[in-house]
């Protein structure tokens, strides 16, 4: 694993609250570029400005997914709230850290199945039926600064082996990380690029659509983390994308029908410069394409997605040679639209 995925996986940003991420992809990106700003959402926009009066977007989400404190129980319990979209089926029992003044670090309560029937063991529970134990009191939680409002994330330890990263919010920090090193890259490009980061994609694309009202560009391509399921069990029409197998090149998703001029551009980069990709598989997900691609008078957009086994979990699992397929994709990519 390489430094800049390193220090973005070393920070907690859920939605609404990605100033952490911020400081690092400012400080990552200032030096390469020629103008940097955060609007007032909290996007970052870093343009480097080519020769040529065509401009493309490279957009990749800030924000991971999390919960947020709704109530604080005189027992010390807190009732929660999701920020972005969780599989209910795999938070109880989960270790979670709550951004407070200092961090306070607690547990997704879970009922003991000595006390549960079958048919209650056999049920996912939803998350307003859900609970966060910490061990304190109400008192000593709010001394602490957990209220009403405060973040929380899931906890995770970061690991690797080989190739092969660990960790949470890789959705999408991996996208983040290649964004920062197309910067490293594309320093002679004759587009003017507009490299951003965008807010709160995981509650609804709306650092993009501010993004879509502000900044016109002639392509557009976000830079993901997608769904490999590559695991036992699934028929392979259920498999948007594989680990291991290189960058996914996106057709279609619930949010965008990329562009066919783009999906050719990228096909015709793989094959010239033998990278390997796969066209991940419709009509799974959603990006901040989705808003982006309607801006103004519409833009040519598609998505280019590092997959990730298990994302919106606390603990996905990314190959960084996919990662790495996905710069040399887009790059090329870009090369040939200059």
């Amino acid at each position: 694993m390489d430094d800049v995925l390193s220090a973005l996986l070393s920070v907690d940003a859920p939605s609404g609250f990605e100033e952490p991420v911020r400081l690092v992809l400012k400080k990552m990106l200032e030096d390469r570029v020629d103008f940097l700003k955060t609007d007032n959402i909290g996007n970052i926009v870093a343009t480097k400005q080519g020769v040529s009066d065509k401009s493309i977007l490279l957009v990749a989400h800030m924000d991971e997914v999390g919960f947020m404190v709704q109530h604080v129980y005189e027992d010390g319990f807190l009732k929660v709230v999701p920020l972005g979209g969780w599989d209910e089926r795999i938070l109880p029992d989960m270790e979670v850290k709550i951004l407070a003044n200092t961090p306070v670090y607690g547990v997704v309560a879970s009922t003991s199945p000595h006390i549960t029937n079958e048919s209650e063991r056999s049920q996912a529970v939803r998350v307003d039926s859900l609970y966060v134990d910490t061990g304190f009191s109400r008192k000593e939680l709010v001394d602490e600064g957990v209220v009403t409002g405060v973040p929380i994330v899931p906890c995770a330890t970061v690991r690797e082996r080989a190739d092969l990263v660990m960790s949470k919010a890789l959705d999408d920090r991996a996208g983040c990380r290649n964004l920062v090193k197309l910067a490293e890259t594309l320093t002679d490009s004759k587009l003017t690029i507009h490299y951003v980061a965008t807010v709160q994609e995981e509650v609804g694309c709306r650092g993009a659509s501010v993004i879509a009202n502000t900044i016109k560009a002639d392509y557009g391509v976000v830079l993901e983390a997608t769904v490999a399921a590559d695991q036992p069990g699934l028929p392979e029409e259920k498999r948007p994308a594989r680990m291991g197998e290189g960058a996914a090149l996106t057709v279609m998703d619930r949010s965008l029908v990329a562009d066919p001029r783009l999906t050719a551009v990228f096909r015709e980069a793989a094959k010239k410069n033998s990278i390997p990709y796969q066209i991940k598989k419709p009509a799974y997900g959603g990006t901040d394409g989705g808003a982006l691609h309607l801006a103004s008078q519409g833009i040519p957009f598609t998505a280019v997605s590092v997959p990730c086994r298990y994302i919106h979990s606390s603990h996905s699992i990314m190959s960084s040679k996919d990662a790495d397929s996905v710069v040399r994709l887009v790059e090329s990519g870009i090369r040939l639209l200059e």
